[in-house]
């Protein structure tokens, strides 16, 4: 795992707090004991390097207390995936859209995805999902986040009978979304697509946005890299030190 700030917060320590700033509305105040002896130089470290090395800035007395932070500062947003972020060039972004559970077509585009993209679904019917970007030698894939939907499904072999049913050519129907919540959708896919065009985008472009139609709400979550994931394997691969991307064997 690679982290890196969301934001280029200011660190402010102080007797057993640091402060954590970046503008007038955006603060974080993060209070322990002895907090300000080892979590700037932590937080210093969280460059996108491998977080097992970040971790070597803290006393190892002080790392379980260390990851539990960063845990928590990414469940908040304010530590994001460093290699998407790093790998980040504008350029034209591709929109795979669905009104239906076909993930048998949507980890095909993934597996085929030769440039910058993001998946837009109403399918689930009682939510719906605009993606991160998926960028096509960095950061997760599509198929990550599928099996992070699995993981936490109670009926997970749903998700192979769907994959099966599609590749076997029967109907998947499409789903009944409300034309508001889709019009959200289209709103947040055409965000997000303006954002990619910025050289330095904000982070929100690459979380997962979701809708929920019984609430209305609309929540942002972080999407990892799974490290076990098959189509992350197949694909290029970034090196970092020469920002050139190399075929994976």
């Amino acid at each position: 795992m690679r982290l890196v700030p969301a934001l280029p917060f200011s660190v402010l320590p102080a007797k057993d707090v640091v402060h954590l700033v970046a503008g007038e509305d955006v603060r974080f105040s993060l209070s322990a004991p002895g907090v300000d002896a080892w979590l700037p130089a932590l937080f210093a470290a969280l460059d996108g390097r491998p977080l097992e090395e970040a971790l070597g800035a803290v006393e190892p007395a002080r790392r379980d207390e260390a990851r539990r932070l960063i845990d928590r500062l990414r469940g908040e947003r304010v530590l994001v995936d460093a290699s998407a972020r790093a790998a980040h060039r504008p350029a034209a972004l591709e929109v795979f859209r669905q009104d239906r559970l076909d993930y048998d077509a949507a980890l095909r585009f993934n597996r085929e995805a030769r440039a910058p993209w993001i998946w837009a679904t109403t399918g689930p019917a009682q939510r719906a999902y605009v993606s991160p970007v998926f960028l096509p030698d960095a950061g997760p894939c599509l198929e990550c986040l599928v099996r992070h939907f699995r993981g936490l499904s109670p009926a997970a072999e749903i998700y192979d009978a769907l994959i099966e049913h599609a590749r076997a050519g029967g109907e998947i129907r499409p789903s009944a979304f409300p034309p508001a919540g889709a019009a959200i959708v289209d709103q947040l896919v055409a965000w997000k697509t303006a954002m990619f065009a910025e050289p330095e985008p904000p982070a929100a472009l690459y979380q997962l946005h979701v809708v929920e139609a019984a609430s209305l709400a609309v929540s942002v979550h972080p999407v990892l890299a799974d490290p076990e994931c098959p189509s992350c394997a197949r694909r290029p691969r970034r090196r970092a030190s020469e920002g050139v991307a190399e075929e994976r064997r």
